[in-house]
């Protein structure tokens, strides 16, 4: 699900300065800024082969619009059919709808405006026009409470498929375990982005997962063919479980799925524990320069 091709930096870059250019013209954002980039470059050089470099690129974007009506999955298909060079993930929303986000302190705004990269102004300038910085006084107690509600959810689903398989019912496990995953999914996004998530697809969440870890994509996705096609088993359990009668899931696939899926939610538990954890302590850390400041910092 990768795309590999040859060249240099220099080519990648100017693949995607056209590209955004493309973008700007078929959806006339405000703005559009760049929040994460992944990079994996493999050079190729021997006495038996021509020298080369395969390049895999992942972008990760959030484009501002003047309209608050949500286009994400226009804009992310777009993408994907008109970008061959590499993956990009785009989240779109309206500006005014951010603005009032960052009024609230939403620490993922707050964090895309302050230190994420503008590549498209409407106007020739920077958005800043606020003075606004994210104040960590209460981040980890609302990470901590999406992570409990969302657990408790994707431990409920796994819990309902072991009882399908056991019964050997394993459409309808399958089906469960996709809903876990999706659970999973959007918990490690609102603990780790603060971000709440509207998509639906498993493959573009663990996507978006990849802004801040490679470890949920590769415990589903990695080179070898029989690890993408269970999870495209997966994937097409959503709808063909419930719609297509023809779907069919043998009780070997559905037992890996389960134990793959069993492991997936414990780290998922150890990912979002730990950036509590590194929450909180960035919590105390502000607290402690807000008195030694006076209460300065807010």
């Amino acid at each position: 699900m990768k795309t590999t091709i040859p060249g240099s930096a220099e080519i990648q870059k100017d693949h995607f300065s056209k590209f955004i250019k493309q973008l700007v013209s078929k959806f006339q954002p405000l703005y559009i800024y760049r929040f994460g980039k992944i990079t994996e470059v493999t050079n190729i050089e021997g006495c038996f082969i021509q020298e080369s470099a395969n390049g895999n690129y992942q972008y990760f974007l959030l484009m501002v619009t003047e309209s608050i009506t949500r286009i994400d999955h226009e804009v992310q298909e777009y993408a994907s059919t008109h970008y061959p060079f590499g993956s990009i993930t785009i989240l779109s929303h309206g500006q005014q709808a951010i603005r009032e986000a960052i009024n609230d302190n939403n620490r993922f705004f707050l964090t895309i405006y302050n230190h994420g990269q503008l590549l498209y102004s409407h106007n020739g300038m920077s958005n800043l026009d606020f003075n606004r910085k994210f104040i960590p006084t209460h981040s980890a107690n609302k990470a901590k409470k999406h992570f409990d509600h969302g657990i408790f959810l994707a431990e409920g689903f796994l819990h309902g498929a072991s009882e399908c398989l056991n019964q050997q019912d394993n459409t309808i496990a399958t089906f469960l375990l996709h809903q876990a995953v999706e659970q999973c999914c959007i918990v490690l996004i609102r603990v780790h982005l603060a971000y709440r998530s509207e998509i639906h697809n498993l493959f573009r969440m663990l996507n978006l997962c990849r802004s801040f870890s490679d470890r949920p994509m590769k415990t589903f996705i990695c080179d070898n063919p029989e690890d993408k096609r269970l999870f495209n088993l997966l994937l097409k359990s959503y709808s063909d479980s419930r719609y297509g009668s023809s779907f069919y899931v043998s009780q070997h696939d559905a037992q890996i799925l389960y134990d793959r899926i069993l492991s997936f939610v414990s780290l998922v538990k150890e990912m979002c524990c730990t950036k509590i954890q590194e929450l909180t302590h960035e919590a105390m850390l502000f607290q402690e320069l807000k008195e030694i400041s006076g209460g300065e910092l807010n």
